[in-house]
């Protein structure tokens, strides 16, 4: 793992980290909050290397970035996270399966993580991870759809 730097900008929290190949990557938690329970401590969770630079796999940016995610929900534990798998490159099915499987190996306790298809663009999925012991699954799901359902309404208007 690596050593990283946690700082607070406009838009929240992010943290930041330089890797032994001299690539710089980004991890953002911007505070996406609605009126409504419990999508009201909704933050969206995003992450980027500074200059869109690749390099071979190195396992430690991995797990520097799952260590991130795990301690913004220790010291945020009401909080709601959105992952949107990006669809630039159409690498967005992988995408969906890499975060799936780093929250597989994070020691995220209760937390578990609700996949949402979106049907308006093919393969489009967010991600929403949370607290099982503080909101129930139901309730997640059916505020979840009637949110995304009220922003596509007022998209098309």
């Amino acid at each position: 793992m690596y050593k990283y730097i946690e700082n607070q900008g406009d838009d929240g929290p992010y943290s930041i980290f330089n890797t032994d190949f001299g690539l710089t990557y980004i991890v953002s938690f911007r505070w996406m909050g609605t009126s409504s329970f419990p999508l009201d401590h909704l933050y969206s969770v995003d992450f980027i290397e500074e200059n869109g630079q690749k390099r071979k796999v190195d396992s430690k940016v991995s797990a520097t970035i799952r260590k991130i995610i795990v301690v913004f929900t220790q010291k945020n534990p009401g909080c709601v996270l959105h992952y949107l798998c990006d669809i630039a490159g159409g690498k967005q099915k992988y995408r969906a399966r890499l975060f799936s499987k780093w929250f597989s190996m994070s020691a995220t306790g209760h937390w578990t993580k609700l996949d949402v298809n979106l049907d308006t663009i093919d393969d489009y999925q967010l991600s929403f991870l949370y607290d099982a012991n503080r909101y129930s699954h139901a309730v997640m799901e059916s505020e979840i759809s009637m949110t995304l359902g009220r922003l596509e309404a007022e998209k098309s208007h």
